[in-house]
């Protein structure tokens, strides 16, 4: 039987703006925001910092992603191949059964780990009531049976990173997110 009773059919969302704040494990400190928002099969992730501004526009019907930076005064644009074609491996991924049901943003969230080749290991807790159309706005999602609502990410070397959503938005989304004004940008190749 599944963690949380019978299992129903998850719920796919073609549209929705999540928010997550990043945390420094170790210190607990606050370290910036994401934001991913998510129209039909576009996706857009802004992840933003005291230094930094970085946004990653991509379609799942396409093979390229633009990604844009600002740092300071300074504003970058790069086309890259999406998704990249040296990604590590995953080892292996395992459901962790949990002493109780952990809630976030009111949904009810199962969690699993997963083990990458280059010794990376992402903890996430998501829900199986719902699902995105693009699922894998982290790449290490694609294999989630469900919105993640929080992971961590632990390098084998380094600070461990936590991505804890904090508000869900199913509104409608303008199509003027989704727009770039290359004007703006320095093209780096």
């Amino acid at each position: 039987m599944p963690l949380f009773g019978i299992k129903a059919q998850t719920k796919i969302i073609g549209e929705c703006t999540l928010q997550y704040s990043i945390t420094q494990l170790q210190s607990s400190d606050t370290i910036g925001t994401k934001w991913v928002y998510v129209k039909g099969d576009q996706c857009k992730t802004t992840l933003q910092t005291p230094q930094l501004v970085q946004s990653i526009y991509f379609d799942i019907q396409k093979t390229n992603a633009i990604i844009t930076k600002v740092i300071g005064a300074s504003h970058f644009l790069q086309e890259v191949v999406y998704p990249p074609t040296v990604l590590p491996n995953l080892i292996s991924m395992k459901e962790i059964a949990n002493d109780s049901a952990v809630q976030i943003l009111g949904y009810p969230c199962k969690n699993v780990e997963l083990q990458w080749s280059d010794g990376v290991v992402y903890q996430i807790w998501y829900t199986p009531e719902i699902s995105l159309s693009v699922n894998n706005f982290e790449l290490a999602f694609k294999e989630v049976g469900g919105l993640v609502l929080s992971y961590n990410i632990i390098p084998a070397n380094g600070r461990s990173i936590q991505y804890r959503a904090i508000s869900i938005d199913l509104s409608p989304i303008s199509i003027s997110q989704f727009s770039i004004n290359k004007m703006e940008y320095q093209v780096i190749d």
